[in-house]
């Protein structure tokens, strides 16, 4: 007796790929691709770092805002870094755990707490810095100093019409104060003459 073929049915049902009204091309969504670049930034990140120092991003970050000064508060922390509380204070508490970090009471205020980098952390944070700056080099090192200045100010721009998650009308936005960005300056390619590369502009 003959066996019977059976129906392939498709995955997706043709009938479920028809339009059915206004549609959202993500690949198009400014935002989406924001949030989808700044978390794979994040999670190579952590895992860069938590390889080497057993630290991860938040706690990297929370480092690098802390080793700017002698000591600041935690709220401040919060303020800077775009950070919630709850998750601030859960890094903290690891970096003092591995000796990185010291919290004490405010003096003038014992709901505050002041936060500082320990020999041992200000230390790593040293060691840290320079692999910072240069994974930023090889980020955007095939980017024009030009593009990377754009890049920026763009950022900074859309950054600024966001209020608590939410946009704001447009007006007269803050502008960037100018600065030096030596960080973000590109890694000179190979056919460059270092005459060329000295005269690019500040990216």
């Amino acid at each position: 007796m003959p066996r019977s073929k059976k129906t392939r049915h498709p995955l997706v049902d043709a009938a479920s790929c028809a339009p059915c009204g206004p549609a959202l091309d993500l690949n198009d969504h400014i935002a989406t691709k924001i949030a989808i670049f700044a978390n794979r930034l994040s999670r190579a990140a952590s895992r860069f770092y938590r390889e080497r120092y057993g630290i991860g991003v938040v706690e990297w970050r929370l480092m690098m805002f802390i080793g700017r000064t002698s000591e600041t508060r935690a709220n401040h922390i919060c303020d800077a870094t775009d950070l919630d509380k709850g998750a601030v204070s859960r890094s903290l508490r690891v970096l003092q755990g591995m000796g990185i970090v010291s919290v004490r009471e405010d003096g003038a205020d014992s709901r505050r707490h002041n936060v500082a980098l320990t020999a041992k952390g200000r230390a790593l944070h040293d060691r840290m810095v320079p692999l910072a700056l240069e994974r930023q080099r090889e980020l955007v090192a095939g980017l024009t100093a030009h593009e990377v200045e754009t890049f920026t100010r763009l950022i900074d721009r859309l950054q600024a019409k966001v209020a608590n998650g939410h946009p704001v009308a447009a007006g007269a936005l803050p502008k960037r104060p100018a600065s030096p960005r030596s960080s973000l300056r590109r890694a000179p390619r190979r056919d460059e003459s270092p005459r060329r590369h000295a005269a690019a502009p500040r990216g």
